[in-house]
């Protein structure tokens, strides 16, 4: 081997370490703190006494009795060819310090793609919607809303505790999410250049307000963005627009009124408008460079190979996308405390229907593995 060949060949080498280095840099910054995955525990092994003293039920809607994160629990992968990872936005902002920090899960998607059939299916699992959650310990289970199994005034276990409740409810694998908060979410819009969102009045009115009002709960980044004095259409919004423009709930995306659906709705368009630039107006230096800007804003446990996998697959294909949510609109009623007869805010629904329905979704099968909890609205 000539002097040139040895010296090219070292060359190689040093790029390639220089490049494996870098990625695993980069995910070890974005997996600083993220829940480790543990063997599930298998409650049935344990005997009477213990079960009887350790295990029970609680239907109420008050906070976990001790806030411990929890681990991710292991589930046997339902099929190969569909990776699931649910997306958390939390309301946590920069200047947040207190124990309350990390934030409450603002938001709750389930990123479903199925590499055969060439679809993503993004599930948003409302935030009030009633469940049989997890608790801290692990060790039982009671009724309340679904975003207080990450944190906020009910005592969450963090993403733990939001997955494994999400598949002991529903029957799914679950094993990897990526948390992100209000100024993250804005600063990574910013990074790729906004995106182009169409909006009638109401909505420009709503962003607007959200800047320029009193609203004094609203992040820093949401106070000092620019308002709109565009007339309604395609407009190109900043980050902070796509915050405020993501978390509206109080404009109907077809008019009237809002809910918490319309929330959904729109949050579920802007990943679409994500994906759509990232794959149309990025290459792969592009958004290896937009992952290393991430690194200071997104947590996430997701392993290397996986990362790679995604970001080729997703680059290289033209995927379909389908729109859920669970309970599905329509298909709850506002549950009643049994104790003091008043309507609350929590939504009642059929888990056991909602589950058959959304395994049926994911991955086409006529029959569905039976949830682990089917008790609501029984």
């Amino acid at each position: 081997m000539n002097k040139t060949m040895k010296i090219v060949l070292i060359l190689l080498v040093v790029i390639v370490v220089a490049i494996g280095g870098f990625l695993w840099y980069v995910l070890g910054s974005m997996r600083s703190g993220a829940v480790e995955t543990v063997e599930k525990p298998d409650l049935e092994a344990t005997d009477d006494a213990e079960t009887e003293a350790s295990i029970f039920t609680v239907d109420a809607d008050e906070p976990t009795p001790s806030p411990t994160p929890m681990p991710i629990y292991e589930e046997e992968t339902l099929e190969d060819s569909v990776i699931n990872i649910l997306l958390i936005g939390t309301d946590s902002r920069l200047e947040d310090t207190g124990e309350d920090s990390d934030g409450r899960s603002d938001s709750m998607i389930l990123a479903s793609l199925n590499k055969d059939t060439g679809k993503i299916t993004l599930v948003s699992f409302m935030r009030d919607a009633r469940v049989k959650r997890i608790g801290s310990s692990g060790k039982f289970t009671f009724y309340n809303r679904l975003n207080g199994a990450y944190s906020g005034g009910y005592a969450g276990g963090g993403p733990g505790e939001l997955i494994n409740t999400i598949n002991y409810n529903f029957g799914l694998d679950i094993q990897e999410y990526i948390a992100i908060g209000f100024d993250g979410f804005a600063t990574l819009i910013d990074e790729i250049g906004g995106l182009d969102v169409e909006l009638d009045q109401a909505e420009i009115n709503f962003i607007n307000d959200r800047i320029k009002g009193d609203h004094e709960l609203e992040p820093d980044i949401v106070k000092n963005a620019s308002t709109i004095s565009e007339d309604p259409g395609v407009i190109h919004l900043d980050g902070a627009q796509c915050l405020i423009y993501a978390r509206n709930r109080h404009t109907g995306v077809d008019g009237g009124d809002g809910n918490d659906y319309d929330r959904v709705s729109r949050q579920q368009e802007i990943i679409q408008l994500v994906y759509e630039k990232l794959t149309t107006e990025m290459d792969q230096q592009s958004v290896y460079a937009l992952i290393t800007f991430a690194t200071n804003y997104i947590t996430t446990n997701m392993k290397l190979d996986t990362m790679m996998d995604l970001a080729s697959f997703l680059l290289a294909n033209d995927l379909e996308f389908a729109t859920t949510s669970i309970p599905a609109a329509g298909s709850y009623n506002y549950y009643v405390d049994e104790d003091t007869g008043e309507k609350t805010e929590l939504l009642e629904f059929n888990i056991k229907k909602a589950s058959a329905a959304l395994l049926e979704l994911l991955y086409g099968a006529e029959e569905t593995p039976e949830p682990e909890t089917t008790d609501s609205g029984d």
